[in-house]
């Protein structure tokens, strides 16, 4: 008996210690889930640091940006007229050269850029005017024989007018049977052989006429000849055609230089720019060129400088456009630099920036802050309201403003934006503050969530800071 009564009461021991087991963990359950709804109720209440700015009146600046690259605008390349080899090269890259100035007091050599070896071509000139010597003597010739032979005209045309005369004397002489028949008929075959040699001689002359005519017209081409020698001759010597400064050379002493045909182009010897003024060659995209004006401002930024900007304005803008070795589209467009005490390199890479149109007195707010978010998705109240809101379209563009330390979303109408701002036509007011940043936080931003100012937070957190400093320095001097 004693036996189960000590079985049964050690069962009610066992059960209420179970009883104050299950009691315990459900107390702590509850406890916890109490702290984890704490924690999110406490989360969801810690207000978002985000960056805010105040909307204030000023102006934008629509801009179209293009890679370029920098050249003189005056410029030339120097090749060759005459085939030969290199016998000077008088001045090297970065010397100045000049075109002259015969007006000037006392005159102004054009300076010598080339000198080819001329030795053939002094040669080609000797043998033209030789051969232009012997023609002039051919012509000569031609001329005396014309002489004789024209005077050789005249005595047999006064032997046959002679002859005719005595011809008559014989004919009346045989009517009055003076003279036999053969004398008349003799005086008759004389007259028919000199009208016959007359005949021939005025032939003969007017051949030997013909003659000298093509004789003068080879000594023209003989004196043609000597001038296309004398002008190759001079093309061996290479006077610069611009003042500037040599900016390329591309060839040797000693090299030998071609001139160029249809299909190969000659030998680029050297290249001359005039640096006092200089050029960027822009890449504007199709899309872009039909912004472009001349006359227009540019902001150009030089690799070779990163700390300096550049100014300059459209000089000229292409028609038709080229193809960049990617195949793309492109109008070439020519900016004018604006004097600069920098002295700029051909050929240096550059990004412009021109200034296509400028908005005064506008209110404008960082691109990253528009954005678009579905109709659907926004507050009913906004939604019906909003007289910035298209609700046949399916997404709304909008901004965040910053309320009483929370987002407000507010639907907004924009204009044009440039790199960095977008115009608010509508929407905002002047002075109203709107989140611009981070974006990471602008993309999962909601409508009246609780957000603070970064620079309060980090006012706060001065404080706290110099709060906590202070009681430091108390609670040292106080151990002191």
């Amino acid at each position: 008996m004693e036996s189960v009564d000590s079985d049964r009461k050690g069962l009610r021991v066992r059960k209420l210690r179970i009883l104050i087991i299950l009691v315990v963990v459900i107390a702590v359950a509850g406890l916890a889930g109490a702290y984890v709804m704490w924690k999110r109720a406490a989360a969801a209440n810690k207000p978002t640091i985000v960056r805010v700015e105040e909307v204030q009146p000023g102006e934008l600046i629509e801009s179209v940006s293009a890679p370029g690259e920098i050249e003189p605008k005056s410029k030339v390349e120097i090749s060759a007229k005459a085939s030969g080899r290199v016998e000077a090269l008088p001045y090297e890259v970065g010397e100045k050269v000049t075109k002259g100035d015969p007006n000037a007091n006392p005159p102004i050599p054009a300076s010598v850029l080339v000198r080819l070896d001329s030795k053939d071509l002094e040669s080609q000139l000797l043998s033209a005017q030789a051969r232009r010597e012997a023609q002039a003597s051919q012509t000569e010739v031609e001329k005396a024989r014309i002489a004789s032979q024209r005077a050789n005209l005249l005595g047999l045309v006064a032997s046959y007018e002679q002859a005719k005369t005595d011809q008559e004397r014989q004919k009346v002489l045989f009517a009055q049977q003076d003279v036999a028949q053969v004398t008349l008929e003799q005086a008759q075959l004389k007259v028919e052989d000199l009208q016959a040699q007359c005949e021939g001689a005025k032939h003969s002359l007017k051949a030997a006429e013909l003659n000298l005519l093509v004789l003068q017209h080879n000594l023209e081409a003989a004196d043609a000849g000597i001038a296309q020698a004398k002008e190759a001759l001079n093309y061996t010597t290479i006077l610069s055609p611009i003042d500037g400064v040599v900016t390329r050379l591309n060839a040797k002493v000693g090299e030998m230089v071609v001139t160029g045909m249809m299909n190969n182009p000659g030998t680029k010897i050297l290249e001359v720019g005039d640096l006092s003024q200089m050029l960027v060659v822009a890449q504007v995209d199709e899309a872009d060129v039909g912004k472009l004006e001349i006359g227009q401002d540019a902001k150009v930024f030089i690799d070779a400088y990163p700390n300096c900007e550049f100014t300059g304005k459209v000089y000229k803008i292409a028609l038709a456009n080229d193809l960049s070795r990617q195949g793309t589209k492109y109008y070439r467009t020519e900016i004018l630099l604006d004097t600069t005490e920098q002295r700029l390199h051909s050929g240096l890479t550059a990004n412009v920036d021109i200034e296509t149109r400028k908005h005064g007195e506008i209110l404008a707010v960082p691109s990253q802050a528009v954005m678009t978010r579905e109709i659907e998705s926004l507050p009913l109240d906004i939604r019906d309201n909003s007289p910035n809101m298209d609700k046949s379209k399916t997404f709304a563009t909008v901004l965040f403003r910053y309320v009483s330390g929370k987002a407000v979303i507010t639907p907004v109408k924009i204009g044009p934006s440039n790199l960095t701002h977008t115009i608010i036509e509508a929407g905002v007011e002047k002075g109203e503050k709107v989140v611009i940043g981070p974006y990471k936080e602008l993309e999962k931003l909601r409508h009246d969530q609780v957000l603070k100012d970064e620079r309060e937070a980090k006012a706060e957190q001065d404080a706290k800071k110099k709060g906590a400093k202070d009681t430091n320095d108390v609670n040292d001097a106080n151990k002191v």
